[in-house]
C-alpha cells in the first residue's frame, strides 16, 4: 500500500525547474523524477548529477507525469509525490526525501532502495553527547510511523553511551502540549525531533522551542534550517549529500551489485546556534565550536 507523506517546514525554499523533461529522457538508462520545484529537491538533484559524473534527464511532476521507456533501468525519485508514481516493473527505484512514503515491494523483482534523510543513529547520538556532555535523558518526539525503526536504533545507540531515550510517540500533533507538560517533571536534559512532516510545522516548532527555553532542555533538530529558526543544534546531512548518496546507490545498481534496502548518507553535518544554546543554559566550549561544521551566533 502506498501512502503519501508531506515534506514539512524543512522544505521551505522554492526554485524553478525547467518546463518539462529533457528531450532524451525516455531513452536514458537513468531518469530522475522530482516531486516539485522546491529548492531542496533541486539541490539534491544537482548533487546526484555531480556524483553520477554525467547529465541525468529529469522530469518535474508539476509539468506532467513521467513516461519511462524500455531502455530505462533506474528511476531516482526525489520526494513523496515522485515515489508513489507507478513505475514499470523492469526498473529499479532509488528514492529520497520522502519520510512518509511506504511502498509495496512484494511484486517487484528489481531493487527498491530508500536513502535516509538522517545520518546513522549512532552518529547522531554521539554528536549530541559531544555537544552536551552532561546529557543523560533525551526525549524523542515524533508521529510518523515510518520513523519507528530509526528511533529504536537511536535508543540502542544511546544506551551504549549512557544516554536514556524517553520515547514519546504521539498519536497526533494535538498530543504535543500535554506530552511536553508531562516531560517538564521528568528530568529531561534535551529534546530531539526527527524530520517528521506530521509534527514539524511553524506552530509546533514554536511550542517545542518555548518548552526548550523554559526548561533549560536544548532542542535538537534534523536540519540546519530549523537551527536558524531557534533549535540548538542539528546533526543531519545536506540535500546535496542525499543526492550524492542516491547516485552512489544508482551506480551500484547499474553495475549489478547488491544494495541494501535502506542507505544512510556517509557524511554528517553539525550546525550549532550559540544564542539558542545560551537560552537553554548550555555552555559551549571552544573545542566544541571548533568541531562544528557551521556555527550561528
Amino acid at each position: 500500500m502506498k501512502t503519501l507523506g508531506h515534506i514539512g517546514a524543512f522544505l521551505i525554499v522554492a526554485a524553478l525547474l525547467g518546463a518539462g523533461p529533457k528531450t532524451d529522457a525516455y531513452a536514458q538508462e537513468v531518469v530522475a523524477v522530482l516531486s516539485s520545484e522546491l529548492r531542496p529537491y533541486l539541490e539534491a538533484y544537482e548533487g546526484f548529477e555531480e556524483k553520477m559524473g554525467r547529465p541525468v534527464p529529469s522530469v518535474n511532476l508539476n509539468a506532467g507525469r513521467p513516461e519511462i521507456g524500455r531502455n530505462t533501468r533506474v528511476v531516482v525519485a526525489f520526494g513523496s509525490k515522485a515515489v508513489i508514481e507507478d513505475y514499470p516493473e523492469h526498473v529499479a527505484l532509488v528514492y529520497c526525501m520522502a519520510p512518509g512514503a511506504e511502498i509495496e515491494t512484494s511484486d517487484r523483482q528489481m531493487p527498491i532502495v530508500a536513502v535516509h534523510m538522517l545520518p546513522e543513529p549512532q552518529i547522531v547520538v554521539a554528536r549530541l553527547k559531544f555537544i552536551q556532555p552532561a546529557l543523560k535523558r533525551l526525549a524523542v518526539l515524533w508521529i510518523l510511523g515510518a520513523m519507528d525503526g530509526y528511533v529504536e536504533q537511536l535508543r540502542q545507540a544511546a544506551a551504549k553511551i549512557g544516554v536514556e531515550l524517553l520515547v514519546e510517540h504521539l498519536d497526533s500533533a494535538a498530543d504535543l502540549p500535554n506530552r511536553l507538560r508531562a516531560l517538564a517533571g521528568a528530568g529531561v536534559d534535551a529534546l530531539w525531533v526527527p524530520p517528521d512532516p506530521l509534527l514539524i510545522n511553524a506552530q509546533n516548532f514554536a511550542v517545542l522551542k518555548d518548552f526548550s527555553w523554559a526548561n533549560d532542555a536544548p532542542l535538537y533538530v534534523p536540519t540546519a534550517g530549523l537551527v536558524e529558526s531557534g533549535g540548538v543544534a542539528s546533526v543531519g546531512t545536506s540535500f546535496r549529500q542525499i543526492g550524492q548518496t542516491a547516485a552512489a546507490v544508482t551506480l551500484r545498481v547499474l553495475q549489478g551489485q547488491n544494495v541494501a534496502a535502506a542507505v544512510y548518507p556517509k557524511r554528517a553535518e553539525t550546525t550549532l546556534n550559540t544564542a539558542a544554546a545560551a537560552r537553554t543554559g548550555l555552555n559551549i566550549s571552544a573545542q566544541i565550536l571548533q568541531e562544528m561544521d557551521r556555527v550561528l551566533p
